[in-house]
């Protein structure tokens, strides 16, 4: 299973933790970050990728709870 995480600079820390869960749920998940800058201080992007499909797409992250919960429903 790949997951791709595409974050901006402010919320990389959320990034690092949904790894760090989606790792601790599948030991054997391939999960890449992907940091993205905006041109402005205020863009902001976090976006979670099961294989090709967007699983969740928002301007802020949400618990990983909830993340986790969605790659489940998919598997």
């Amino acid at each position: 299973m790949r997951v791709v995480i595409v974050y901006s600079d402010n919320l990389k820390s959320e990034a690092q933790s949904l790894k760090d869960d989606i790792k601790t749920r599948w030991s054997d998940a391939e999960v890449n970050l992907m940091g993205v800058y905006g041109k402005t201080d205020s863009f902001s992007r976090y976006q979670v990728q099961l294989e090709r499909s967007i699983l969740y797409h928002n301007n802020v992250s949400t618990d990983n709870t909830t993340i986790i919960n969605l790659i489940e429903e998919r598997l």
